[in-house]
């Protein structure tokens, strides 16, 4: 069996220093940046003092759980917020 030659490929990718994630254009990466849930800057849920965490529930004893939440009274029923009024930064 004989193998063709291979080549080397470089590959360049522009990674959110938040988040970790990675993107082929810079603009998609400086875009997602602004964005990015963890990035304490775009004033998101995820980083608010406000921000409750979802709970887990549990099979065996049949709680079901409970959904993430915000003290603040965001209603983030459809999905987090970014630039949110009522933000707070984490202590």
């Amino acid at each position: 069996m004989q193998f063709s030659t291979i080549e080397v490929v470089r590959v360049t990718r522009y990674r959110c220093p938040h988040c970790g994630r990675t993107r082929s254009k810079p603009g998609a990466a400086a875009a997602h940046v602004e964005r990015c849930f963890k990035n304490p800057a775009a004033r998101s849920c995820k980083t608010c003092a406000a921000y409750q965490p979802p709970e887990p529930g549990e099979y065996a004893t049949g709680y079901p759980g409970c959904p993430e939440g915000c003290d603040a009274g965001e209603d983030i029923s459809r999905g987090l917020k970014t630039g949110c009024p009522s933000w707070e930064a984490r202590s």
